[in-house]
């Protein structure tokens, strides 16, 4: 019985430093960060931003995107409520200068984070369209901010996105 109660004690303080560890060096890196991707894609820059433009239809091609609620406009600004999993956050266009440039930024301060992310649409050539996305991100906590450094980057979810709108367009 003592062994059990060692191990149990064992595994606890293990995580507990753990924990620490994660959390220490959280509290180092920034809280902001700067995450771009870019993707070309075999559609005129119209359809691409047809295709970013129609919030209520992410969940059909971004897995990640569970549910997209759309609310009433703000100063006569877009807004929605973007559902990943557990977590939803409701965005705003800051900027829509269609078809070349959009502008969502996170205006409610419930989650882990905020941010903008800034859609750059252009044409380039052949019927096909560069779209370039750059996050202005804030992780508050440490920890999740450690975590999110170390286990997939801060442009894990652009990544995504990319990979998600060349197979919906080619």
């Amino acid at each position: 019985m003592r062994m059990i109660t060692y191990i149990i004690i064992s595994i606890v303080g293990l995580l507990i430093l753990l924990a620490g560890v994660v959390g220490i060096y959280g509290s180092m890196l920034p809280a902001t960060h700067t995450a771009s991707v870019s993707v070309v894609v075999n559609a005129p820059r119209e359809r691409v931003w047809e295709l970013v433009n129609a919030a209520e239809q992410f969940p059909e091609w971004l897995e990640d995107i569970t549910k997209v609620e759309i609310l009433p406009e703000q100063d006569g600004k877009r807004v929605f409520r973007q559902h990943m999993g557990r977590n939803s956050f409701v965005l705003r266009e800051t900027i829509s200068e269609a078809p070349s440039r959009v502008v969502r930024t996170i205006v409610d301060d419930n989650g882990p984070f905020t941010g903008t992310w800034d859609h750059v649409f252009e044409d380039v050539g052949n019927g096909q369209t560069k779209l370039t996305v750059t996050e202005e991100g804030t992780i508050k906590s440490a920890i999740p901010r450690a975590i999110m450094k170390l286990s997939c980057g801060y442009d894990y979810y652009l990544k995504r996105m990319a990979v998600a709108m060349k197979a919906k367009l080619g």
